[in-house]
């Protein structure tokens, strides 16, 4: 066999090997059992007076819109390989209208609701920091919800070598048949809202876990996925860090040590859509992380901030199953006020990530160029990030991003602590003073160019 030929075997073989799947990730559900009569997680300045059957942009969702989510799954890929659920199942509401049992009922509730409707497809699930009761305080050692609730999803992980991992801290890994490592952390544990774990230096022993698990893969060549509710990095634009420092330093360490073999990461909690590109030690950005927007389309407040309307959405993700590469996204989404308005839950697609940002795939070397593209506040690259981020909300309640907005945006795609975050945004800041310095400067030569012709 002459060396052309053995080449276009070795291709077609490689060609043959690689076989795409799809996975769905589905986050923020929120469930506000209370949302036609008491109404505790609506803005109390805005809680509608007549509650539209799937939501409101001011509430969290009712079970018809849960409901209609996870239908929406089943009629749509009802065959995927598997579920990521990154959590923040109950009502955004205060400790006193809640109890452990509450929550409990509404974590069985929905388990039982992707179980019947999705038979037989495995969901890999994490906890979300309003899943506690009180919410926000995951403690760094077995309790009564981490017990119960490996009861709900062990026949999803099936693997007793993982039970003692998930009762201690609420994390495991399991491995799909086709070899990719899917780890599920809790990175509840170092929210900067839980108090419990503010004085212990490795919650749950998950970061020494996490680093020997991922070391073990390397070792044993096998990709990596991370799954979990709270992202590392800065969120954008209100620049802030999710986690005390003391954990997110050494957790964004061990994952740029291991950056090679995390073939993607998945989040939820913000809210909202986007994503991000992990640089490895070298500084070469090595590792994809995409933040899923919510179920809920409740607007978050935070002090002095409110969030922006968003509709509800789902996503679909296309991998290789031998690599576990990411390759695109079919991001879903109801258009609620029209669902509400024909009493009819339409999930449509918002957009394909390959054909709207104009890109071969969702690696990181992709997503980094993406990232340069989005520098440029004028692109079709940012203008549709935007506008994805708020997962296309009413033209009217679409907000801009300007200025301070858009540099934050640009600068948190691949800065990972403050220092660099706040060096990337002011590099960009001064160049566009310089650049309107130059502007104003050709204006003022022109000017006065203009004034000496007409006065010649």
């Amino acid at each position: 066999m002459d060396i052309r030929s053995l080449m276009v075997l070795i291709f077609t073989l490689a060609i043959a090997s690689s076989e795409s799947g799809f996975f769905w990730h589905v986050t923020d559900f929120h469930y506000d059992f209370t949302y036609h009569d008491r109404q505790l997680s609506c803005n109390p300045n805005a809680k509608p007076t007549n509650p539209g059957q799937y939501g409101d942009f001011w509430c969290d969702s009712p079970w018809k819109l849960v409901n209609s989510s996870v239908q929406a799954m089943a009629k749509l890929k009802p065959n995927a390989d598997f579920i990521l659920w990154t959590g923040d199942t109950i009502v955004h509401a205060s400790d006193k209208e809640l109890n452990y049992e509450i929550n409990a009922e509404v974590l069985t509730n929905i388990t039982d609701l992707l179980k019947s409707v999705l038979p037989g497809v495995k969901v890999y699930a994490s906890f979300g920091n309003h899943d506690y009761w009180p919410n926000n305080q995951f403690p760094p050692a077995n309790n009564r919800l981490y017990n119960d609730t490996l009861d709900r999803w062990e026949s999803w992980i099936n693997d007793s070598s993982q039970h003692n991992n998930f009762r201690k801290g609420a994390y495991y890994t399991v491995k799909t048949p086709h070899g990719l490592r899917i780890i599920a952390l809790n990175t509840n544990l170092y929210y900067t809202s839980n108090k419990v774990t503010v004085n212990v230096s490795d919650p749950a022993d998950q970061l020494q876990w996490l680093n020997a698990t991922l070391a073990h893969a390397k070792t044993n060549n096998e990709p990596v996925l991370i799954t979990a509710h709270i992202p590392p990095g800065v969120h954008t634009p209100s620049i802030l860090i999710w986690m005390h420092e003391m954990f997110h330093i050494p957790f964004v360490d061990i994952l740029q040590t291991h950056a090679d073999v995390i073939v993607g990461m998945f989040f939820g909690h913000d809210h909202s859509d986007g994503f991000k590109v992990l640089p490895n030690k070298s500084g070469k950005l090595t590792s994809p992380i995409f933040i899923a927007p919510s179920v809920t389309p409740w607007r978050y407040r935070i002090p002095n901030k409110i969030g922006p309307a968003h509709n509800p959405g789902i996503r679909l993700v296309e991998y290789d199953k031998a690599t576990g590469r990411p390759l695109d996204i079919t991001q879903y989404y109801l258009d609620l006020q029209k669902a509400n308005k024909n009493a009819h839950d339409h999930w449509e697609v918002e957009y394909e990530a390959k054909k709207a940002y104009e890109i071969p795939d969702l690696t990181a070397a992709t997503l980094a160029n993406l990232a340069t593209r989005i520098k440029d506040p004028g692109s079709s690259a940012f203008k549709n990030f935007w506008r994805f981020f708020t997962v296309s909300p009413p033209a009217e309640l679409l907000e801009s991003c300007l200025n301070d907005c858009h540099s934050a945006v640009y600068c948190g795609l691949t800065n990972f602590d403050m220092d660099s975050f706040r060096g990337c945004q002011n590099k960009m800041i001064s160049g566009a003073s310089r650049l309107i310095s130059h502007e104003w400067m050709m204006v003022t030569l022109l000017a006065s160019a203009f004034i000496l012709y007409v006065n010649m």
